[in-house]
């Protein structure tokens, strides 16, 4: 016993001088997966009137939502980022108004089964002004591919209207990353933004924030994250996305 208890406060000496003299921002690769309990709010359009998502659509609330992002460091101030999430929203309501959703129209009292898949990837670069053993501050731009389908379906009539959208948006952001307790990395904070102003078609913003522990080579975080996506097409058939998904984020995260 006293020889096992001997190598644990060896093997924890060993990882606490590691841990104070390793500069945490000195890796090649870091690969973060997320489950994402999301929240939605807002309107879906297509050749007809606004959609809300919640009053009309009834879409669920809290429903989990895998994010995953890869940061590649081939120099110190240099990283390669590769995000992506696939969205799924899914509802049931009893409509109070008449509603048409890509030529079809649905009636009062029906009641619509509805989904909406978001497949969203982005890559990018960003620079960091700032890297240190305290933690880092980056600029990076970048390109945001987005595949949306959208279904509307009404259980007493079997009428079904689909609308399928591929956009490209460009996007640029700010984020950083800060290690709190001088020669520890077993705390940090975490936090971003990254959007685009797209004048009379919309804008895109994503904000972002973490807390994390460090335990060995894994650290676990908690945070949110909200993204506001509104794209329009002000043609004569108009039709676009005005949405919020938000809620709290739960990761795992490793570097080496």
């Amino acid at each position: 016993m006293k020889l096992l208890a001997s190598s644990f406060l060896l093997l924890t000496a060993i990882n606490s001088l590691w841990a104070q003299h390793q500069n945490p921002e000195d890796f090649h690769f870091e690969l973060t997966g997320s489950g994402w309990l999301v929240n939605s709010g807002g309107t879906i359009q297509a050749s007809g009137s606004p959609i809300n998502l919640v009053t009309d659509l009834g879409v669920y609330e809290d429903q989990p939502t895998f994010f995953g992002s890869l940061v590649i460091k081939p120099a110190r101030k240099h990283r390669i980022l590769v995000e992506g999430t696939p969205f799924r929203l899914q509802g049931e309501n009893t409509v109070h108004r008449t509603v048409t959703y890509h030529g079809e129209t649905f009636n009062v009292s029906q009641t619509l089964n509805s989904k909406a898949d978001f497949n969203y990837v982005f890559v990018g670069y960003q620079y960091d002004v700032v890297s240190g053993s305290m933690g880092h501050l980056g600029l990076s731009g970048g390109g945001a591919y987005l595949d949306a389908d959208g279904t509307i379906h009404a259980i007493e009539t079997g009428v079904t209207a689909s609308k399928s959208e591929r956009i490209g948006l460009p996007l640029a952001g700010i984020e950083g990353r800060i290690f709190p307790l001088r020669g520890h990395r077993m705390l940090e904070l975490d936090g971003g933004a990254r959007g685009m102003d797209f004048g009379d078609y919309g804008h895109y913003l994503e904000l972002g924030g973490n807390a994390g522990v460090t335990l060995g080579h894994t650290t676990l975080q908690a945070g949110y994250r909200s993204v506001r996506l509104n794209i329009q097409n002000t043609s004569a058939n108009p039709s676009g996305v005005d949405v919020l998904l938000r809620g709290p984020l739960f990761s795992a995260q490793w570097r080496w």
